[in-house]
Order: C-alpha cells, then sequence, then structure tokens
C-alpha cells in the first residue's frame, strides 16, 4: 500500500501519531504545538526516524503526524519519541496521551479528521483548511510526496461528500448563527461591539468568523502565552493578551468567548463583577464553547451578564437530535466507503509494476529464444516460448503442492490469473488444441 519509495522497496502504508482532544489536556496540547517556522526542522527529523513522508497538523484541538511509512511500527515509535520530547519527556506525560495508529485505522482517521468527525464540535469546518495548509507546507518542503497525496485528496474528496451529502455541518453553523441572533438582539449593531475570545479553539474561531460576518469588528484575544497569543491575533486578525491579562480585558469586553477548555474557570464571578463595575454596567454576553467549561457558571446569576454555553446553542439551533445523530451515521458510513474505495485503487497501483516486471521479462525470454532459435517457424517459437515462460511456474505449482497438498492456494491464484475455470485441466485444454505439452515445462 502507499508508493514505492525506491525500486523493488516494500510498499509503504500509513501511521498518524498524536494527541487531540480526547487524549490530552490544552496545556499538554500547548507544550506539543508546532509553531510554523518549527516544520521544516521537525520534519527532518521524521524522515531520519522512518518516516518516508509525514505532514504535522497542528491546531488548537490536536497535535498530529500523518505519514507514510515502509515501517510502520518503527516511524510510530519515533512520532511518539519526538512528541514526548516536546513535552519534556516520557516521565511526565499521563499514559495514552500520545496515540498511534497504523493500516486502515489510521487512512480513517486522516478522513475522519478532515470531514471533522473527530472534532470538538462535529461538523465545524475550520480543520480541513488547516489540514490543508500543513499538506502544503509539508509539500513544499518535501516532506510529503505521492503516498500522502493520494491519502491527502481522497481524505479531501471524502470531506465533501459528508458536508454535502449529510446535515453534519449545520450543527456548529447553527449554532453560531444563532450565538450571533442572541448577541444581536442584546446589542443591536455589532460595529460598535468590541469582543474578548479566551482559548485557542476551532469552536472559538469559528465563533469569531461568524461575528465578523454579523459586524463584528474589534476583537482581542487570550492565550497562555505571548507568543500563542500573537499566532492567535493573526488568525482572527486582532489584538493580543495573555491569559493574565483577562481580567483587565474584561473592562472593554461586550462580547466574551470562552474556548480554553483548560478545566478551570478562566472566566469567574470575580471578574465579571469587577468589571461590570468598571463598565458602569454596560452588559456583557458571555458565550462559552468551551468544552470543559470556561465561564464560572455563577456569573448567569450577575445582573447583566448574559450567558449562553453549547447546550443552550444547539437547543436554539436544532431541537431534533434524531436528525443529527442519522447525520451522523451517514458521515461515518461516507468515510468508511472512501476508506474501502481508497484501498482498491492503492492495491490496483501497486499491481501496475508487477505487470510492467512481467511484461519485461516475457519480452526478455522472447528475445533470447529467438536469438537461440533464429530459424525456428511460428509453430516451434511458439512451442518453446509458452514451456520456458511456464518452466517457473510449473516448478512452484509443484512445490506449492507438496507443501500444502489438496487445498494449493498458488493453484487457485493461478487459475484466477489466467481466467481457467474449475472444472478444467490442462489434460482437457491440450486435447481441445490438438497437441499435449511437456508436463513438465521443459521445451524440447
Amino acid at each position: 500500500m502507499g508508493h514505492r519509495p525506491e525500486s523493488g522497496a516494500a510498499p509503504a502504508d500509513y501511521v498518524v501519531v498524536g494527541a487531540n482532544h480526547k487524549t490530552s489536556s490544552v496545556t499538554l496540547r500547548d507544550r506539543l504545538f508546532v509553531e510554523g517556522a518549527d516544520v521544516p526542522a521537525l520534519l527532518a527529523r521524521l524522515r531520519t526516524g522512518g518516516f518516508n513522508e509525514a505532514i504535522i497538523v497542528s491546531t488548537c484541538d490536536r497535535v498530529e503526524v500523518h505519514g507514510a511509512a515502509v515501517d510502520p511500527v518503527c516511524a510510530a515509535a519515533a512520532g511518539r519519541d519526538l512528541l514526548a520530547s516536546r513535552a519534556g519527556g516520557y516521565e511526565g506525560l499521563p499514559g495514552g496521551a500520545i496515540f498511534d495508529l497504523t493500516g486502515d485505522a489510521a487512512v480513517r482517521h486522516v478522513f475522519a479528521v478532515a470531514a471533522s468527525l473527530e472534532s470538538v464540535v462535529v461538523g465545524e469546518a475550520e480543520v480541513l483548511g488547516q489540514i490543508k495548509a500543513a499538506h502544503a507546507k509539508a509539500a513544499e518542503g518535501g516532506g510529503a510526496g505521492t503516498a500522502l497525496e493520494s491519502l491527502m485528496q481522497q481524505a479531501y474528496a471524502a470531506a465533501k461528500k459528508v458536508r454535502a451529502e449529510t446535515a453534519i455541518a449545520e450543527g456548529p453553523v447553527s449554532m453560531a448563527a444563532a450565538a450571533v441572533k442572541a448577541a444581536g438582539s442584546l446589542f443591536g449593531r455589532l460595529e460598535n461591539v468590541s469582543a474578548l475570545l479566551v482559548g485557542p479553539s476551532e469552536m472559538g474561531i469559528l465563533m469569531v468568523d461568524h461575528f465578523r460576518g454579523g459586524g463584528l469588528r474589534r476583537v482581542t484575544v487570550a492565550a497562555r502565552n505571548a507568543s500563542r497569543a500573537a499566532a492567535l491575533a493573526q488568525i482572527v486578525d486582532g489584538h493580543s493578551v495573555t491569559y493574565d491579562d483577562i481580567p483587565d480585558a474584561l473592562v472593554d469586553a461586550d462580547l466574551v468567548i470562552g474556548a480554553a477548555g483548560l478545566g478551570r474557570h478562566m472566566i469567574t464571578a470575580e471578574m465579571l463583577r469587577a468589571a461590570l463595575r468598571a463598565r458602569r454596567r454596560k452588559p456583557v454576553f458571555v458565550l462559552d464553547v468551551a468544552i470543559p467549561g470556561d465561564a464560572d457558571p455563577r456569573i448567569a446569576d450577575l445582573d447583566d451578564v448574559f450567558l449562553y454555553d453549547l447546550d443552550n446553542l444547539e437547543a436554539i439551533a436544532r431541537s431534533n437530535r434524531d436528525m443529527r445523530d442519522a447525520a451522523m451515521q451517514a458521515a461515518w458510513a461516507i468515510v468508511d466507503d472512501h476508506v474501502d474505495a481508497f484501498r482498491v485503487r492503492q492495491a490496483e497501483r501497486e499491481a501496475v509494476p508487477v505487470v510492467a516486471e512481467l511484461r519485461t521479462r516475457f519480452g526478455a525470454v522472447r528475445d533470447t529464444l529467438l536469438t537461440e532459435y533464429p530459424r525456428a517457424d511460428a509453430e516451434e517459437a511458439t512451442r518453446r516460448l509458452i514451456n520456458r515462460l511456464l518452466h517457473e511456474p510449473s516448478a512452484a505449482l509443484r512445490e506449492a503442492a507438496r507443501t500444502t497438498g489438496a487445498e494449493n492456494p498458488v493453484a487457485e491464484t493461478a487459475r484466477r490469473l489466467f481466467a481457467l475455470a474449475d472444472n478444467q485441466s490442462d489434460d482437457d485444454t491440450e486435447r481441445r488444441e490438438g497437441r499435449k505439452a511437456d508436463p513438465s515445462g521443459s521445451e524440447d
């Protein structure tokens, strides 16, 4: 499966190594996060460790290596070692935080990630663009070749079909639209609203994008450190602060989007109570899209604070949960169909070099015979050619028969390859042709 790194070498198979929102904490993913400038050096390390090709998908919710390797087990170990080193070593790494997949499981994971079936909020669109960007960056540096090109193009096709033929994408879009509508009912026009995005996540970025579409202009983003905040600010075209600056940033924030998911309250009742005093009771719309939540539930009791979370938005956007479940099933069925189709195409590609080698081999035997018997007529030449071509297969069939007995898989394969009927013996064929070939496969 995959591509052949060099002539005669074993084909590569697919490997995924990473940490995502299902296996690791936001704190760990922050340590693993790969800045764009670091990608080339890390890809070089992965190639040294056994990957033939690799891309690095580094987002708010996942840091994963998607690659191809002749030795998937060795490559997976190298990928785990690389990520563990970025986390400070295996000693402080929670068990199961870094996962690895090979073969069909790896292919299915890549397709599911592209289709947003592995996202915190299933159906969000941002992850596909992030994967395409990671693929392009790896291709520019020579880290992605034909094996990953085939994989990624099929992943993009699967994602496109999922979005086109299921309602999977309606959830996040509907929730974002519901959030914009709710904020609009409070503030009216959003052009004069100032927003604070707390934490990096795909859902948080999705919300900012939709609020931008609704007229929002001013956005400040808060992240763990200044460099992460600056990177996030560049994505959403806003200003940046760190988590330590959140209390001060709340004073100017009409709209607060919690998207950190650190497992602690990033927006507390005490912070908002102080901010409201400084704001002279000007209302605040708090949108908590983090999992687990960023907002202290007690802030809902504060006057002039309007708190919405994912459950509220989903209830507004969609009351029919059965429709969402049906969309999920349909989306996974599409992904699985694409995995199967991809495997079939890869297997067909693997057969092409074998057919080419057979043509070359048969041509060489023919040329040798014509050189050895330049005066042979057509009948003699074809007889000698058939016998010589059948010599090695006949020996292999006899050896297989001695090894396996009556149930000879090699014989069955030969019948399929040459379209031989199960009830037809070689003698039957030869009698119809009016002659009997030498069963030993000898030419003379």
